[in-house]
């Protein structure tokens, strides 16, 4: 499929070093139109460094540094400025630097967006959609997390909690004007709330959520325990 033009790829990274250039190679060999804008929060591991190499022999791979570990939910803000600013993206693709999001899936994303719709969220609670190798206890957090979320905000999409998305420009534009009031993982909630209440489009592509490659997850207790009490705090803000 042909890429439409200014794709933007936003990948956030703190010490993801391992993966650089396995995702680099794979959203290159998906489609070379594709841009990819690596976040990242001055990973000590040298992450940055690694992209900077990568991107000497790829035109398509960009860098955004930060002073210090920010959060996944202001990476993503800060990258679709720049995306939008800098680089002329025009559809903008929220994806992890671990490789459980296939870059593979991002065309029928993109496609998604080309049929009206301002969001298109790879779900893995659609039919076609699912996780590998999770344990019995991480598949109970996630369950909890989308129903609280669904129960709580009223929330249509029934994967609220994944990254892994297509967002046109509108919608990209109007999360970055929000200033939303979470920068953790809470913000794919939070961003999803925020557009649903202003009527933007949504829909679902089923993927499958595939474990890590290299690195560790940055996904622990207290994170989760954020998480929850976030809702909570969104639900009473409205955003």
């Amino acid at each position: 499929m042909e890429a439409p033009a200014r794709t933007c790829i936003v990948i956030p990274t703190y010490n993801e070093k391992e993966n650089v250039e396995a995702v680099v190679l794979a959203v290159s060999a998906v489609d070379p139109a594709f841009q990819m804008l690596f976040v990242d929060d001055s990973s000590p591991d040298g992450t940055a460094d690694e992209v900077r190499r990568m991107a000497a022999s790829h035109a398509n791979v960009h860098l955004l540094v930060r002073e210090g570990k920010m959060g996944i939910g202001s990476a993503h803000m800060d990258g679709f400025r720049h995306a939008m600013d800098e680089l002329g993206a025009q559809v903008l693709v929220e994806m992890d630097s671990d490789l459980q999001h296939p870059p593979a899936k991002v065309p029928e994303l993109v496609s998604a967006l080309g049929r009206g719709y301002d969001v298109a969220v790879a779900s893995r609670k659609v039919e076609g959609g699912g996780t590998t190798n999770w344990s019995l206890w991480r598949r109970a957090v996630s369950r909890g997390a989308n129903l609280l979320a669904r129960g709580v905000l009223g929330l249509k999409v029934k994967d609220s909690t994944s990254g892994f998305r297509a967002l046109s420009g509108g919608a990209a534009g109007a999360l970055v004007e929000a200033r939303l009031p979470t920068s953790s993982y809470s913000f794919q909630v939070a961003s999803l709330f925020y557009l649903q209440k202003r009527g933007m489009k949504m829909t679902e592509v089923p993927f499958v959520f595939e474990p890590r490659k290299a690195g560790r997850s940055k996904m622990g207790l207290g994170e989760m325990a954020r998480f929850f009490g976030n809702i909570l705090k969104i639900r009473a803000l409205g955003v």
